[in-house]
């Protein structure tokens, strides 16, 4: 009976701490996934992590303390005669803030500011970590083994100092994921393309003949034998109007003479 007793008290409690033990570990925070990517010749990461908060900071941030999260990444290069070289590190920092008079949330990442409408939508900017300029494909050489880690941590030094004291004694303050490595090994650079020939310039057509006016006389051509008198020294035979008391310019030239005043 006794033994039957004990079977009956130690069942629960085993259960109970298997579960207890089990919620623990899917709350610990995690990086569950990081990949790289190319565009022209930037270097762009994205990385999945599971991070929630604890009652103590949601109540922090809920009274308009804001809380800083920042993303950290590093890649190495590996050396067996010494210390591995970092080729590249960078870093990224959000501030959630809640307002309580406006009851408005708000994700800062430099000077950009994103509202949103819940603390989760606020938390979602940073366990999904989207399209991140790291730095520049130049940085790596192509076809080479490089050795990566991210990590994301609650950034205690951004707070102001009585906080900062208070993190430090507490537990509940400090939050991070641990280092995740990941491989990283860029293919080579695509070659730049040839430039376009220009192409040659377009003929262009022959407009038609120019059409002559109906009703328009046409010039008559002036003789070869009459176009040199005037430079012989000849006088110029011509038409035209003789001025009002004028002679013809010439005796052979046809003209109209107007009638005298005395007429």
């Amino acid at each position: 009976m006794i033994i039957r007793l004990h079977r009956v008290l130690i069942l629960p409690i085993l259960v109970l701490a298997l579960t207890w033990g089990g919620v623990a570990t899917a709350a610990e925070p995690a990086v569950q996934s990081v990949s790289l990517a190319e565009r022209g010749r930037d270097l762009l990461l994205s990385a999945d992590v599971s991070l929630d908060l604890n009652n103590q900071l949601e109540d922090a941030v809920s009274r308009g303390l804001p809380l800083y999260f920042s993303v950290e990444v590093e890649i190495r290069k590996p050396r067996w005669y010494w210390f591995d070289e970092v080729v590249l590190a960078s870093n990224q920092t959000w501030r959630i803030v809640y307002n309580p008079l406006t009851r408005q949330w708000r994700v800062h990442s430099g000077n950009l500011a994103l509202p949103v409408g819940s603390l989760a939508e606020a938390l979602s900017v940073v366990r999904h970590v989207r399209s991140w300029r790291i730095g520049e494909r130049d940085a790596l050489q192509a076809d080479t083994a490089y050795q990566g880690r991210l990590r994301v941590r609650f950034d205690v030094s951004q707070l102001s100092k009585p906080f900062q004291v208070n993190a430090l004694n507490s537990s509940d303050w400090s939050l991070a994921t641990p280092w995740t490595d990941f491989d990283v090994r860029l293919g080579s650079a695509p070659s730049p393309a040839a430039p376009a020939p220009v192409p040659a310039p377009a003929a262009v057509p022959a407009g038609p003949p120019l059409a002559v006016q109906p009703g328009l006389p046409a010039v008559p051509a002036i003789p070869p034998s009459l176009s040199g008198s005037a430079a012989n020294g000849g006088a110029a035979i011509g038409q035209g109007l003789t001025m009002p008391g004028g002679q013809p310019s010439s005796p052979g030239g046809v003209g109209l003479t107007p009638p005298s005043e005395g007429r």
